[in-house]
């Protein structure tokens, strides 16, 4: 009967993408189906209400972020710096190599600030906007960006899902992110090499891109003092302010270059926080700048909160017990990391969020990695959950970044990044298998 729901859960999330209708109604359904069988099993509806809250309680720590990120998106808008910041990039663009200088661009700003969604929110809207102008195919951009602002959330110093992973997994930090940082290399030269074939065969016309330089008659830009929001926003990097903290910062200080210097009556300042910025201009270049506000945010913020109730739940009715031994015979059939990369999906899919798809798959591969082998988990789960979940259109993995920097959904069949990690280790995994007649208890994935 569980199984039957989970199958019915994951079919709902699959036909609200097809049909492009809002997540937000296959979550709400999956959590109404799994509190109708926690109450026919007899379970007490106040001790459901009890075993949710604590994950709904944990989500409001990411929605919290989220808003701030759709805040200081409008803001840096308004102040002009991202059109000071679009203007500069094109200095910076190899216009023949556009899409690889995309990727890596995001990677390195990721692997700086150790944030997907805070380089999405920075580097991302940028370069999208820039592609955009340039007339670039928006599911190329958007995949390079994704495929970037990965790189660094699952190999960052300071990525909150790395900590995340190496606690769970009771793995030391330093040795994960050394593991993660092995294991990527092959993966980002081959990314590296798939982008630069296709801005060969999809190109970036800089004769469009430079049309951006007439955002100069909307903003005035040449003030450093533009540039303080985005030096706000970096301080993470160097000092102990959280994220939270910078994000709230950035958005102040924009709001207030954007009243004082760029002279925008306070109200409609305040207005494009949360409707997003736009001006009743007829001007292709600056509605390039549309968007942010709290209302671009507004779905995956719910998709979120409502999520977070889904891991203790499906802990709480047991649903996770018999896919561990699922998953340990799969692992002795096959090799440990093809049974990781399959809860990898499962968990992305159901958890809905890359935080929540980890929490659940740590406990799920309990059995395939037993005590003694936490470095390989935490290199599995670093290599499949923090990944795949940035692939399925229902995750806020995906939702929050694509929302953020304008691009379309399909964009994610474009983030090679997120399919070559996970395939290259499968491969390497399954070689050295064979080639060395390995047993399951000495098979590991290659680090």
């Amino acid at each position: 009967m569980l199984s039957l729901i989970v199958i019915i859960f994951i079919a709902s999330l699959l036909l609200c993408a097809l049909l492009g209708l809002p997540m937000i109604y296959a979550v709400l359904a999956g959590l109404l189906l799994f509190f109708g069988y926690g109450l026919r099993r007899g379970i007490p509806f106040a001790r459901l209400l009890r075993v949710v809250n604590p994950g709904i309680r944990r989500s409001m720590i990411v929605i919290v972020v989220l808003l701030l990120i759709g805040i200081m998106s409008a803001a840096w808008r308004s102040s002009g710096l991202m059109a000071l910041l679009i203007i500069k990039g094109l200095s910076i663009i190899y216009p023949p190599l556009f899409l690889l200088f995309v990727f890596l661009l995001c990677s390195g700003f990721s692997f700086i600030i150790g944030s997907s969604f805070g380089t999405a929110s920075v580097m991302g809207v940028m370069l999208f906007t820039l592609g955009s102008a340039a007339g670039v195919n928006p599911l190329l951009s958007g995949g390079a960006i994704l495929s970037g602002i990965y790189f660094g959330d699952r190999a960052s110093v300071l990525s909150s899902s790395a900590v995340l992973v190496a606690s769970l997994s009771q793995v030391d930090h330093k040795k994960h992110l050394g593991n993660m940082f092995r294991s990527s290399a092959l993966p980002f030269i081959l990314s590296a090499l798939v982008y630069a074939v296709l801005s060969r065969y999809f190109p970036y016309n800089a004769r469009d891109a430079n049309a951006v330089y007439e955002l100069e008659a909307f903003f005035k830009l040449d003030n450093p003092i533009l540039l303080v929001p985005l030096v706000l926003v970096l301080l993470p990097v160097f000092t102990k302010l959280r994220l939270r903290g910078a994000i709230l910062l950035s958005t102040l200080a924009a709001f207030g270059i954007a009243v004082l210097y760029q002279k925008i009556d306070p109200l409609l300042a305040l207005r494009d926080l949360i409707f997003g910025y736009s001006r009743p201009i007829e001007n292709p270049q600056l509605q390039l700048l549309y968007g942010g506000g709290i209302l671009s945010i507004l779905k995956p913020v719910l998709i979120i909160f409502f999520s977070g109730a889904l891991p203790p739940l499906l802990t709480e009715l047991g649903a996770l017990t018999r896919y561990q031994e699922f998953l340990e015979r799969l692992a002795v059939k096959t090799s440990s990391f093809f049974s990781a990369m399959l809860s990898g999906v499962l968990c992305s899919a159901i958890g809905c969020s890359q935080t929540l798809a980890v929490f659940l798959q740590a406990p799920l591969l309990d059995k395939v990695y037993p005590s003694g082998h936490n470095e390989q988990k935490a290199l599995a789960i670093g290599s499949t959950s923090i990944l795949l979940s940035g692939l399925v259109p229902w995750n806020i993995a995906m939702v929050v970044p694509l929302a953020v920097i304008g691009a379309p959904m399909g964009s994610g069949l474009f983030a090679v990044y997120l399919y070559l990690v996970p395939l290259v280790m499968l491969v390497v995994e399954v070689a050295r298998k064979r080639r060395r007649g390995l047993g399951r208890e000495e098979d590991t994935p290659a680090v």
